[in-house]
C-alpha cells in the first residue's frame, strides 16, 4: 500500500506501544489488545481490490495523519435527550463524562456501566463476553478498535431481569484529527429484556471507530437503536456483531445522517432455534456524503426468522452501498428470512449501489430480497400540485412519506417522535426542484 497516513504505519506501533505502557488491567484484557494490534499489521487496512471495499473510498481518510483523542468537556447542551426517565452514559472523545450522565436504580445484580469501570470492578463478568463474536478478526477497522478502546459501555442483565427504563449512551466527539474507538458490550441473559439508544454526535474532523457486541440469551429480547448524526467532515467505520440463543429477539433500528463517509458492517448470528433478529434501517446522505451497509445474517439453528428493511435517500452527490447476505446452513431448516432494500433518489447525480444475496443450503426454507432504486413518482407529485400544494412541498410531503416508515417501526415513542421532528427538518432542506 502505498501514500499511507502515519496513523497505519510505524509512528502508528509505537502509538500502541505508548498506549499500553500506561494501561492497567487484567492479564486477558492486554493479550487480546496485542493480538488484535498483531493481526491488524498482518491483515493491513482494506483496499478497493477487495470486494468487500471495492466501493468504498478511503483515500481521504489515509491522507490523514490522526493521533490518539485529546481531552476535552463539552456543555450539556450539546448532548441529546429523550423526553423520558433514561439511565444516560455521555463519553466525550471516547471517555466516560460521569458529570453528563444519569443512572438510575437497577434491578438486584444488573449492571449498566462504562466499561473502563466495570473492567476494574467486574472482570469476571467482562472477560468471558468480550472478543467473542466472529467476524471481529476479519476487519481492520474492528481490529484497531479491539487494540485501543479507552471505554466503553458495559451491560450486563442476569436471567429474567428487565430494565424498564431505556439504556442512553451518548458518544460525542470533538476536536481535529482524533482517533477514537469506543467500546459496546451488551450481554442479556436467559429472559432478560431492554431498550437501548446509542447515539453519535460530534464536531470537526475525526475518526470513530465504534464496536458493539450484542449477546441475547434464550428468550432475551433487545430492542436496539443506533443513531449516527456525526459531523459532515467525520469519519465512522463501525462494526456490530450480534449472536442469538433459542427464542430470543432482537430489533436493531439504524439511523445514518451524518460524516462524510459512514460504514457499518453488522453481522447476526442465529444460534438458537426460534431466533428473530429484525433490522430496520433508514439513511440519508446529500452533497458528497457516502454511506456503505454490509450485512451478514447467518440462520444455524431451525426455525429461525429475519426481517431487514433498508431505506436510502440521496440528494446531491451522495452516494450509498448495500451489501446483504442472508445465509441458511444446512441444518436450518424451517428458516423464514426476507430481505428488501430501498432507494429514493432526488438528483440525477445521486447513485445508489445494491447487492443483495442469499445462500441457502437447507430445502425447506421461505426467503426472499429485492431491490428497488428509483426516482418520485411523477404522477403522485402531479396529484399533490393538482390540489393546490406546492411543488417543494409536494415533494416533501412524498419523500418524508417514504422515510417515515422506517421511524415508525420505533417503539420508543420519545425517540421516534425527535427522529421525525429530524427527518422534517432534513428534508425540507434536502428537497430540490427537479430530480
Amino acid at each position: 500500500m502505498t501514500n499511507v497516513a502515519p496513523l497505519f504505519s510505524d509512528p502508528y506501533r509505537q502509538q500502541f506501544a505508548e498506549f499500553m505502557a500506561n494501561r492497567h488491567e487484567p492479564d486477558a484484557i492486554a493479550r487480546s489488545r496485542r493480538t488484535a494490534f498483531d493481526c491488524f499489521e498482518a491483515l493491513g487496512l482494506p483496499t478497493r481490490q477487495q470486494e468487500a471495499w471495492r466501493l468504498t473510498e478511503l483515500n481521504p481518510l489515509q491522507a490523514i495523519a490522526f493521533q490518539p483523542p485529546t481531552h476535552a468537556a463539552i456543555d450539556a447542551q450539546a448532548l441529546p435527550a429523550l423526553d423520558t426517565p433514561t439511565h444516560r452514559l455521555a463519553f466525550v472523545n471516547g471517555r466516560f463524562a460521569p458529570g453528563l450522565s444519569r443512572l438510575r436504580e437497577l434491578p438486584n445484580q444488573a449492571l449498566v456501566a462504562s466499561l473502563g469501570q466495570a473492567l476494574l470492578t467486574h472482570p469476571e463478568r467482562i472477560e468471558p463476553a468480550m472478543n467473542r463474536l466472529p467476524g471481529l478478526e476479519n476487519h481492520a477497522f474492528a481490529l484497531l478498535n479491539s487494540a485501543f478502546w479507552e471505554d466503553g459501555v458495559f451491560v450486563h442483565l442476569p436471567r429474567e431481569t428487565v430494565v424498564d427504563a431505556p439504556i442512553h449512551v451518548v458518544f460525542y466527539a470533538t476536536g481535529d484529527d482524533n482517533a477514537i474507538h469506543p467500546r459496546l458490550l451488551l450481554v442479556l441473559e436467559d429472559h432478560a429484556q431492554a431498550t437501548v439508544v446509542v447515539e453519535y454526535r460530534g464536531a470537526g474532523r475525526y475518526l470513530n471507530a465504534p464496536v458493539t457486541e450484542l449477546q441475547l440469551g434464550a428468550g432475551a429480547v433487545l430492542d436496539y437503536h443506533k443513531i449516527q448524526e456525526e459531523s459532515p467532515q467525520a469519519f465512522h467505520l463501525g462494526g456490530v456483531r450480534v449472536q442469538q440463543d433459542r427464542d430470543s429477539q432482537a430489533n436493531l433500528h439504524l439511523l445514518s445522517i451524518g460524516s462524510q463517509l459512514a460504514r457499518t458492517d453488522l453481522q447476526a448470528l442465529l444460534d438458537g432455534e426460534g431466533a428473530h433478529c429484525s433490522l430496520n434501517s433508514l439513511t440519508l446522505v446529500r452533497d458528497t456524503q457516502f454511506s456503505d451497509t454490509h450485512v451478514r445474517i447467518e440462520h444455524a439453528q431451525p426455525h429461525g426468522a429475519s426481517e431487514q428493511i433498508f431505506k436510502s435517500v440521496l440528494d446531491g452527490k451522495g452516494q450509498t452501498v448495500f451489501d446483504g447476505m442472508i445465509h441458511v446452513r444446512q441444518h436450518a431448516q424451517k428458516t423464514d428470512a426476507r430481505q428488501v432494500n430501498r432507494n429514493l433518489l432526488l438528483s440525477k447525480q445521486a447513485h445508489a449501489h445494491a447487492n443483495p444475496r442469499l445462500e441457502i443450503l437447507a430445502d425447506d426454507v421461505k426467503c426472499s430480497h429485492g431491490s428497488s432504486t428509483g426516482f418520485l413518482d411523477p404522477d403522485a407529485e402531479f396529484y399533490l400540485r393538482a390540489r393546490g400544494i406546492p411543488t417543494d412541498q409536494a415533494r416533501a410531503l412524498l419523500v418524508h412519506a417514504f422515510a417515515n416508515d422506517s421511524l415508525n417501526r420505533i417503539r420508543l415513542t420519545p425517540l421516534r417522535e425527535r427522529l421525525n421532528r429530524l427527518l422534517a427538518d432534513r428534508l425540507t432542506l434536502d428537497i430540490t426542484e427537479e430530480p
